[in-house]
């Protein structure tokens, strides 16, 4: 990877390889100075995983003991986790699969497309947005407000947000977090 560790990157735990889209996109960026990855998959989502680890365990267990009730609940979960898949394919291709920071901005990554570019002359502020134990973060930028969200899925989220009032030297809020 050509990224420049920052000594928060160095002290950190290795961590799993970028997607190698990802990868690429961080080996031909210029001024790369730290990359921060999303490990989770489309596969992990809620919307998918609970619906289909429902229907394979009433499944089972109406296979095992012969209740239609247990059965016909199984098969229920099943026909929701089928449909979906595509929601969850769909809304999966605009979920970040790398955030870079570079010296001149920061730009979400999903699979080596960009997603959404904030140049650090255009950040006006950093939101903390906290909803039910998840924080998010929005890099707001431009005259129309646009916003960067860094979800709570990215790895080091925290570090990301330190390491962007560094690098855009934008002062830190003093007023309360969005809640």
């Amino acid at each position: 990877m050509a990224t420049e560790p920052t000594a928060s990157a160095a002290e950190s735990p290795a961590k799993a390889p970028l997607r190698p889209r990802d990868a690429a996109y961080v080996a031909s960026a210029a001024g790369v100075v730290r990359v921060f990855r999303n490990p989770s998959f489309w596969w992990q989502n809620a919307s998918f995983a609970l619906p289909l680890l429902v229907a394979a365990v009433s499944l089972a267990i109406g296979a095992a003991t012969g209740r239609n009730e247990a059965l016909g609940f199984g098969l229920f979960a099943g026909i929701v986790t089928i449909i979906m898949v595509p929601v969850v394919l769909l809304t999966w291709r605009g979920t970040a699969t790398a955030i870079v920071l570079t010296s001149s901005g920061a730009v979400s990554l999903h699979d080596g497309k960009s997603l959404h570019e904030v140049p650090w002359s255009e950040l006006k502020r950093i939101e903390v947005v906290e909803y039910l134990g998840n924080t998010r973060y929005k890099l707001v930028h431009g005259e129309d407000d646009r916003y960067l969200v860094v979800e709570s899925e990215i790895e080091d989220g925290a570090g990301l947000v330190e390491e962007a009032f560094v690098l855009s030297g934008i002062p830190r809020q003093t007023v309360d977090p969005i809640r």
